[in-house]
């Protein structure tokens, strides 16, 4: 997926009415809950059972659940600006990626073939020795 979370939105700043207005509530409301599931899944994981993740809270948190703590390799790419006049933006845009930084997947390869195509293949193979050797 790729996805631009548009940076900050500031109705007031920009004097958004009607439609537009109600888009930007819509898209802070997804931020926030974007905010609420990498702050979950940043926080250091004592024993015991796993934390709830509010996945379902927002429809952007629940397309990128897999890029969020899932099964996938997940790349960021955050735009700051070096004008003063942007100090705060850049500042919380920094703030989110350090979170989004703490976020560790576990990505793994997903084999789904015929019985021969998956045994012949190196990595079940090696697996497969592996399990032999335990």
């Amino acid at each position: 997926h790729l996805v631009d979370l548009a940076g900050s939105e500031r109705a007031a700043l920009l004097g958004e009415r009607g439609a537009r207005l109600e888009e930007s509530k819509k898209i802070n409301l997804s931020l926030s809950a974007l905010a609420k599931v990498m702050a979950t899944l940043s926080e250091p994981r004592g024993g015991g059972h796993p934390p709830h993740v509010p996945y379902r809270d927002s429809k952007l948190t629940r397309l990128l659940q897999d890029s969020l703590g899932g099964n996938c390799r997940t790349s960021m790419v955050a735009c700051v600006s070096p004008q003063p006049t942007a100090l705060d933006d850049s500042l919380s845009t920094l703030l989110f990626t350090s979170r989004a930084r703490a976020i560790r997947n576990h990505a793994k390869v997903n084999l789904r073939a015929s019985g021969d195509a998956v045994a012949s293949s190196l990595l079940a193979q090696y697996e497969a020795r592996l399990t032999q050797l335990r």
